[in-house]
């Protein structure tokens, strides 16, 4: 029952929007009449919120698809409308009063998600680093070729797949879940190191058929790329982009 409530508090972060939620949910359980809505939007919820709290049903779910997704389950709740509706509900005929109250409650509930490290404002439609837009245009594959193989440093690897599924990559997300189920890439190990050594680099590319290595700059190298085999095509922001030539293009797996 700890972790599951310890699930429960960690989705919840440091907002209190689960827990009005909550409060929204029980306040229509009791005073809500049409039995349609309380299918829907009630009784729906409470079986939801009844399964992932009971032990027994997460310990099934850790066994078929893993202790880290079981926040997921949570997903299923249909927060924001539930506690839409309440608010409306609650406040009745005060309109102006009551649309004022709730949004100073939805404001004080929530939290500035701009002051987190891991949000910025969009710089692009696609809401991406610019740097990923342009490395990926830099090495797509022209229209009617096959698809490429690049390797990325792990602060890029959200984002490639987000812009183009014609670059395909060794590794993905899974290597930063490495502590959980997922084996580590041969070629993961060697790109974080403190050093990158070039040369054991470039061989794993050649046996994994990567046709392109993208590096940070900031990171220190061991090795000259030449003499490795690899030919540096670009620099875009903080990061060297290089072609492997020993995998040719027309070798792509498709």
């Amino acid at each position: 029952m700890k972790v599951i409530l310890k699930t429960f508090m960690d989705y919840s972060g440091s907002g209190i929007y689960p827990f009005l939620f909550l409060a929204a949910l029980i306040y229509l359980l009791v005073t809500e009449k049409d039995k349609k809505i309380r299918i829907v939007l009630l009784e729906s919820s409470a079986v939801i919120l009844v399964l992932f709290f009971f032990p027994l049903f997460q310990m099934v779910m850790e066994k078929v698809d893993g202790a880290d997704t079981y926040y997921r389950i949570l997903w299923l709740l249909p927060m924001t409308v539930v506690t839409a509706y309440a608010g409306v509900k609650l406040i009745g005929k005060h309109t102006r009063v009551g649309l004022a109250v709730l949004a100073g409650v939805c404001i004080l509930c929530g939290d500035y998600v701009y002051d987190n490290v891991n949000v910025s404002q969009a710089r692009n439609r696609y809401h991406l680093p610019e740097e990923v837009v342009a490395i990926c245009d830099l090495i797509m594959p022209a229209e009617g070729e096959e698809r490429v193989w690049a390797v990325f440093p792990s602060e890029l690897l959200h984002f490639v797949r987000q812009y183009s599924s014609r670059i395909q990559m060794p590794y993905g997300r899974d290597m930063l879940l490495t502590h959980l189920y997922y084996e580590a890439h041969p070629m993961y190990p060697v790109m974080e190191a403190e050093t990158v050594d070039l040369k054991q680099l470039a061989q794993l590319a050649q046996e994994c058929g990567v046709q392109y290595i993208i590096l940070n700059k900031a990171k220190p190298t061991e090795g000259e790329p030449e003499e490795c085999g690899l030919e540096k095509i670009g620099e875009i922001g903080g990061y060297d982009i290089f072609r492997n030539p020993s995998v040719p293009l027309s070798s792509a797996k498709g």
